[in-house]
């Protein structure tokens, strides 16, 4: 995962992330918009990175040409380390996004184990292009 923020800029930038816990991204994601910094999507963010759209306000986050959003459903591992899908987890993450997504979402037949891409012109059509 790839993360910066720029104190001149005052902005956080998102570039190839794969995610990960959610947990851990809902606590950075929290700290940038406790921090007022404005969010850059800027490249692939992937599974628990797309948390961004849920903790960040709308109205401060901005996408270029190269953002790509990825959603999955969400899973867990059993002691063995074997991956178990989340149904509960699955619920959370998309109560936890704005409508414009949750709709986006459900066109595309909701949350599973494949993972559907947000980009381009409909990206766009959510959030502002970066200036």
């Amino acid at each position: 995962a790839v993360f910066g923020i720029s104190a001149a800029a005052a902005e956080f930038r998102v570039q190839r992330d794969e995610g990960g816990q959610i947990g851990s991204y809902l606590q950075k994601f929290a700290q940038v918009r406790d921090s007022g910094e404005r969010v850059v999507i800027d490249g692939p963010c992937f599974s628990a990175c797309t948390l961004v759209v849920a903790v960040i306000p709308r109205n401060r986050i901005c996408v270029t040409p190269n953002a790509v959003l990825g959603f999955h459903a969400a899973w867990t591992t059993d002691r063995y380390g074997h991956t178990l899908a989340s149904p509960a987890g699955t619920s959370l993450l998309t109560a936890s996004y704005p409508p414009q997504i949750k709709s986006w979402i459900a066109r595309q037949g909701g949350l599973n184990s494949t993972t559907i891409t947000l980009r381009g012109p409909e990206l766009a059509a959510i959030y502002p292009p970066c200036r």
